[in-house]
């Protein structure tokens, strides 16, 4: 017998449709069944949020749970020795070091309302933290190799052999498994080419950070800039293609429709004929490219909406918070609100992004980006039951007269008190229930004292050439 969970609030947000007062939502297992007004009387299978917004889950299209005990540890720092440090630490950890890092973030993830997310991960960690949660979502296995010390052959091989094995432990779960070569800058060109013979072969989603920083932008264009330096100093052989980020990762073929670029701070005009032809997905992290001081990304060129655009609402967008070790919070309400804020001041207009655009990045725009739409993203009959509740009544938030507006420019992910993925209740904060005992199907105790050791690891590092 199907069981039925009837959920009530004073606003629900479809996505689809226009937002309902005083609505509820129908679930019927793991499916949504119907969205409409409340009826009249309170049965004992309504679950009322009162004043709140109840909306699908949010989905984070780039994280790395993984670096979530590096977060507040390397701070005002410029963007490539940031970068390097990070990769320095990464070897202070161990497997349970990272496995805690990653529950943990996951567990912020879902606390904050998010349900599906795209996850870099080197050390394959990610995986399993989201898998604990029970998120959805894209987990994509990182791989480098910039230089020539390891033969295409054998870093392919060693990575067939780590996708082979997260596939076989996704069985059950919510997630699909990709490929990430990290970067232009991380991934020499041949490697790229028989990356994306692999990705195309499997039929493998594929995730790259591009277009992120200055340094980039002058390695690929010519061949100069900290990036070069450093190829230099290390005696890496680099031939510079003398194009955009977007034209060089043409040449090699990826597939587009299931390929979900990073950043794009650093996108010309003539790139949006590569983005549209190709169908290539973008992962917008204002707060992060902030925050490392690379720029503001011209959203009217990822999402194709520039003057006279022909593809204007086309190009797929989501929302990305980036690791917590650049961004310090998995935030995304905090997120949409940088956004909207960040491209007003860089555009000196209102209309180039609204609170009602803002909140569609961060659910059926993040949902299209992975490629999920027909199952997540919005309220619709047949979709899968993620969903979220966050109150309206905080002192920060009250009094709430239109749920897009409140949830873009007072929201916070504190605010979250209660998320569904699949069915299944992942959060519940509407008790005094302690952090850690707000998870009902995960047990954070031991995971938290865990993460403590990690930390500790990451004081007690130093260079190996101070």
């Amino acid at each position: 017998m199907a069981k039925i969970t009837t959920l009530r609030a004073d606003w629900v947000l479809p996505i689809s449709g226009e937002p309902i007062p005083n609505g509820e939502v129908v679930i019927e297992d793991d499916r949504i069944a119907e969205i409409r007004s409340a009826s009249g009387h309170l049965a004992d299978s309504v679950t009322d949020f009162g004043d709140a917004i109840l909306m699908p889950g949010l989905v984070n299209v780039h994280t790395h749970l993984d670096y979530t005990v590096f977060r507040g540890l390397i701070e005002d720092v410029e963007f490539f020795p940031w970068i390097r440090e990070l990769t320095f630490r990464k070897s202070a950890l161990d497997w349970e070091d990272w496995l805690s890092s990653a529950i943990w973030g996951a567990a912020e993830a879902v606390a904050g309302g998010v349900t599906t997310l795209g996850d870099c991960t080197d050390s394959g960690a990610a995986f399993y933290g989201a898998k604990a949660l029970g998120l959805r979502g894209v987990i994509y296995q990182e791989v480098f190799g910039i230089d020539e010390s390891s033969p295409v052959s054998q870093i392919v091989e060693e990575l067939q052999g780590k996708v082979a094995q997260l596939k076989r432990e996704s069985a059950g779960s919510s997630l699909a498994i990709g490929i990430s070569p990290h970067a232009p800058y991380t991934v020499r060109p041949a490697l790229f080419e028989a990356l994306a013979e692999y990705a195309k072969r499997d039929n493998l989603p594929v995730c790259i950070h591009a277009a992120e920083s200055q340094a980039e932008a002058e390695l690929l264009a010519g061949g100069r800039g900290a990036i070069a330096e450093m190829f230099e100093r290390r005696g890496i052989q680099w031939q510079a293609p003398g194009t955009s980020t977007v034209g060089y990762l043409e040449r090699f073929g990826l597939p587009g429709e299931r390929t979900l670029l990073v950043h794009g701070v650093q996108l010309s005009a003539n790139d949006r004929h590569v983005i549209r032809e190709h169908d290539f997905a973008w992962a917008h992290c204002p707060k992060s490219n902030a925050k490392l001081g690379v720029g503001v990304a011209p959203f009217g060129l990822l999402s194709g909406r520039e003057a006279n655009e022909e593809s204007a609402g086309s190009v797929r967008v989501g929302i990305g918070s980036d690791s917590v070790a650049s961004n310090n919070t998995m935030d995304i309400f905090e997120e949409l609100r940088f956004s909207v804020l960040m491209q007003r001041g860089a555009r000196r207009q209102i209309r180039v992004m609204t609170a009602k655009e803002a909140i569609e990045m961060a659910t059926i725009g993040g949902a299209r980006a992975l490629r999920m739409e027909r199952e997540i993203g919005s309220l619709e009959p047949g979709k899968r039951a993620d969903l979220c509740a966050i109150r309206l009544n905080e002192i920060h938030s009250a009094p709430a007269y239109h749920p897009y507006n409140a949830l873009v420019y007072a929201g916070r992910a504190s605010d979250v008190i209660w998320t569904m993925i699949g069915g299944e209740i992942r959060y519940s904060a509407q008790n005094n229930q302690r952090l850690t005992e707000r998870f009902p199907l995960m047990d954070m105790a031991p995971v938290a004292k865990n993460l403590q050791k990690a930390a500790q690891k990451q004081r007690e590092w130093r260079p190996s050439n101070p």
